[in-house]
């Protein structure tokens, strides 16, 4: 590992830059860019929306290659917006599945937030590249289906608000949350109940790191993090929490060692083997007293004070009812 990459675990468990500011009253209003997004949705069909997308949002004429940002067809279309310059690009992007691509806006208390779903895995691959990762041909952990996106450079939203202005938006793969099985899932339900829970859930998920990015300042690849969001997604999705549904979705062993394809990976990047292993306990030990809290109605399980709640915990510490 690159010691400029190098976290330390103290770091790394800190609780959220703002995790002691007053939040605003809410619901939030609709920031201005959803003006935007709101009369666009109303100017393209269905199957038009990728197509129309990709002229204000050019990262996604882009096949996601190595080296992909650095080139100079990234710097035309995307950093430039030169849109003349398409015409001379031969390598756009191609969804295998274009009627599985649509954008909807969903309503949250820190506003609205735009959502891409998608329901051909490589075509969500793709896009998830294109908008998240710059366009460069990352690898992306396969129980990972879906990403909240922020800073997007989006150029209709620079040419009708201003230049500083960029976007964010949730990416989201129709399929079974974190690759579990209906099998595992409380309630048996049917492999098409289990999708319709997995949608609600992952968007939920998303949607809740938008908001610690909107509250308290931030939106982290971090344990704890994916510890706040799977709470929200899941209570929401299934009424309920579950440190052990928890532990399986993230790709964790019950001794806190990590499976191979686990999502777990993505939000360990910069620990060493150590301090990875003792990061992934303190998720365990802070997953299993939250189901405790929620079981024995000590704390909240409304959307709003649990979030409020959970983000003034950190990860290496027991959580506290009184806070």
């Amino acid at each position: 590992m690159d010691s400029s990459s190098r976290v330390l675990l103290d770091e790394y468990c800190r609780p959220f830059i703002g995790a002691r500011t007053q939040w605003p009253d809410l619901p939030l209003p609709a920031k201005p860019a959803m003006a935007w997004w709101q009369q666009w949705l109303i100017e393209n069909s269905a199957d038009e929306q990728f197509e129309a997308l990709r002229s204000v949002l050019p990262q996604l004429l882009i096949q996601p290659h190595n080296g992909a940002s650095k080139s100079e067809i990234y710097k035309h279309l995307v950093l430039r917006g030169e849109s003349c310059i398409q015409r001379e690009y031969a390598t756009t992007l191609q969804l295998n599945d274009p009627q599985g691509f649509s954008i909807k806006v969903v309503d949250h208390p820190c506003g609205p937030v735009p959502v891409i779903e998608i329901s051909e895995h490589s075509d969500f691959l793709n896009v998830l590249r294109c908008l998240a990762y710059r366009c460069e041909l990352v690898q992306i952990q396969p129980s990972v289906h879906s990403q909240a996106v922020s800073g997007l450079i989006h150029w209709g939203l620079i040419s009708t608000l201003n230049q500083q202005e960029r976007a964010e938006l949730i990416i989201l793969h129709r399929s079974p949350y974190s690759s579990l099985l209906a099998a595992a899932i409380p309630g048996n339900p049917t492999t098409s109940q289990w999708l319709e829970i997995s949608h609600q859930w992952r968007l939920e998920h998303e949607l809740t790191h938008l908001a610690t990015k909107c509250l308290v300042g931030e939106m982290r690849l971090n344990l704890f993090d994916e510890l706040v969001a799977d709470a929200l997604g899941m209570l929401n999705s299934m009424q309920l929490y579950s440190a052990e549904l928890f532990r399986q979705g993230l790709g964790l062993n019950v001794d806190a060692t990590t499976t191979p394809n686990g999502r777990v990976h993505t939000y360990l990047t910069g620990l060493d083997l150590h301090d990875r292993h003792i990061a992934c306990e303190y998720v365990l030990q802070r997953a299993y007293e939250l189901e405790e809290l929620l079981t024995s109605g000590l704390i909240s399980h409304e959307r709003i004070p649990l979030l409020q709640y959970l983000t003034k915990q950190r990860l290496n510490q027991k959580f506290l009812v009184n806070v």
